[in-house]
């Protein structure tokens, strides 16, 4: 092989490397584009969330690929990363410095979790807690954010008795069920220890998800906390042993059958919950008060859902955690779709994500502080 077909070769393979980088920072543009365009009106772009964490990296190794061959081409993804800093961020955060925190300020730990029928209605006994109700008990939060709040008609479980006598250490609830099946009702629940002045439902389109928000009176001012459990995704435990089957008996056609099987359940998904992120994030819009969200948005950050309700709220992973902050995990599926966000006027610090395995979703929790002024 003469030195040309060397010098031939070499640049058709960097030719073929600067291709993929290309596509690689188009993948980060259609996940902005997907961030921001409802799925109603674009349903392509909203699956481009999924990949984000990937895209990331991906970019991120040709800087330094580029770099290394002393190839001025590590720009393009450099100022793609730059440009979708914030996007990046909420994704995979670093925060090395320590919160700095007015003092004056007054400070509220606030609770969320998605329970998984408040763990599958066990009982909570002396001898045999549930570790659930357990957890939240311990934690000791000054507001709770439950999704997938169940109790039961049966005696051997989880009823509603037991409900108002353990969790009496918070005076105030506002619990709205969505589904009355197998002899139990499932939905949401908020509960404070600060007295709740107004109790609603959020209208929007929906089977067995639904939000709802209480004004939370607290010191001299009034907060909202909306409580959310947006549209899932409807990914049933078979489909998940379709997928981990592949690993085992990976072939063309039973990937394209399971991707396009997953990709209709997913595309009726996206666009309910786009419908109803958008009805979340007016209702934050139009609120006389500061607001919290919280809560299971069934999405990634950089989602359309994420982003609707997000607004000009900060979200509290993205201010206080490090890493990717999974907050649910079963199986292959890990993905962050839990969150804490308030309004840009408080402060928060001490993010903190359970490891209780109790449920398919993890517990999560900050500390806000608020700038109100504490009843005399």
């Amino acid at each position: 092989m003469t030195r040309k077909d060397n010098r031939s070769i070499m640049k058709f393979i960097k030719g073929l490397f600067l291709l993929f980088n290309i596509l690689a920072i188009f993948a980060l543009i259609l996940v902005k584009i997907g961030s921001v365009v409802s799925p109603n009106t674009f349903i392509l772009t909203a699956y481009a969330s999924l990949g984000l964490l990937p895209f990331l990296i991906v970019n991120a190794g040709f800087v330094v690929f580029w770099i290394l061959f002393r190839k001025w081409y590590f720009l393009l993804s450099l100022i793609a990363l730059l440009v979708f800093f914030n996007t990046a961020k909420s994704a995979f955060p670093l925060n090395l410095k320590e919160s700095r925190i007015d003092t004056t300020f007054h400070k509220i730990t606030i609770f969320s979790y998605n329970t998984m029928n408040t763990g599958m209605l066990q009982k909570h006994l002396p001898d045999e807690p549930n570790p659930v109700i357990q957890y939240i008990l311990d934690e000791d939060a000054d507001i709770v954010c439950l999704q997938e709040f169940a109790i039961s008609q049966n005696e051997h479980q989880f009823q509603e008795d037991d409900f108002e006598r353990i969790f009496k250490k918070y005076p105030h609830k506002h619990v709205s069920f969505q589904l009355d099946k197998w002899s139990m009702n499932i939905g949401v629940a908020t509960l404070s220890k600060f007295p709740i002045i107004d109790k609603r439902n959020v209208d929007y389109q929906a089977d067995f998800n639904l939000s709802i928000y209480s004004d939370i009176l607290i010191g001299e001012d009034t907060i909202r906390v909306v409580n959310n459990h947006l549209e899932s995704n409807r990914v049933t435990a078979q489909d998940m042993k379709k997928t981990s089957e592949l690993r085992s008996e990976f072939s063309s056609e039973k990937l394209s059958a399971v991707t396009k099987y997953l990709s209709q359940k997913l595309s009726v998904a996206y666009k309910v919950r786009g419908q109803q992120a958008d009805v979340v994030a007016q209702l934050i819009k139009d609120s006389p008060y500061k607001v919290i969200s919280c809560g299971d948005y069934n999405d990634v950050p950089a989602s359309y859902a994420y982003t609707r309700i997000k607004g000009k709220l900060k979200d509290a992973f993205q201010e206080t955690g490090n890493g990717v902050g999974w907050t649910y995990e079963h199986s292959l599926y890990r993905f962050r779709i839990d969150y804490i966000m308030y309004d840009k006027s408080f402060q928060s610090d001490n993010y903190k994500m359970g490891k209780l395995t109790a449920s398919d979703h993890y517990p999560i929790q900050t500390d806000l502080y608020l700038p109100i002024t504490p009843t005399e």
